[in-house]
């Protein structure tokens, strides 16, 4: 197995985890797990040191992945020995997924290691639903659309939700309602808009 060009670990001068250059080193693999030992140079201060570097072999975790109305049943790989929690996210299979439950045995968990966890249960989050609530006049619609969950949707923007021009004067969050500045979609709880005529 050939040894990497460039790792990142934490480095002895700088305290911090950096991108090192590989002088010189070998990996080998033994029941699963992989050890990195070598020489290696810090980018951000010249540093040369010893490197020591042990990975666990992976586990197949139960997942079941929620998209929408649908869901799906899988396995995914993780190290036995991290520790994951309600609302980390990370990727599977290219999707950017969110942990919405964690079910240990009998019983669900705001967080757990890995090797306690029976099920993980993640929602598909490279995209979230906002909801609209539009006054029309005499009338208020419900609306909703698809955002990416770092989209920010400020007080005064105007959008185009179907047919119709909204203005946004109110965001609903679980923290409380927001009456200036911007709100991250996956923070909303609900956007309060006018129609523009």
């Amino acid at each position: 197995m050939s040894s990497p060009g460039s790792i990142y670990i934490e480095c002895p001068v700088c305290g911090e985890e950096t991108l090192h250059q590989v002088i010189k080193g070998k990996i080998s693999e033994k029941n699963g797990a992989i050890s990195f030992e070598g020489v290696v140079k810090c980018s951000e201060c010249g540093n040369v040191h010893k490197a020591s570097i042990k990975e666990d072999k992976k586990v197949r975790v139960r997942a079941i992945i929620s998209d929408g109305d649908r869901s799906k049943k899988t396995f995914i790989e993780l190290y036995p020995n991290d520790r994951v929690g309600i609302d980390d996210e990370f990727m599977v299979d290219g999707q950017r997924v969110r942990i919405r439950a964690i079910e240990t045995g009998e019983k669900r968990v705001e967080s757990a290691p890995v090797h306690d966890i029976k099920t993980l249960w993640l929602q598909r989050y490279d995209r979230v639903k906002v909801k609209f609530s539009i006054n029309k006049k005499d009338v208020t619609v419900s609306k909703s659309i698809f955002a990416s969950p770092d989209e920010e949707f400020y007080i005064g923007d105007s959008l185009q939700i179907d047919r119709d021009y909204i203005v946004i004067h109110r965001i609903k969050t679980e923290r409380g309602i927001v009456r200036k500045g911007g709100v991250q979609a996956r923070d909303i709880v609900r956007v309060y808009g006018k129609k523009i005529d």
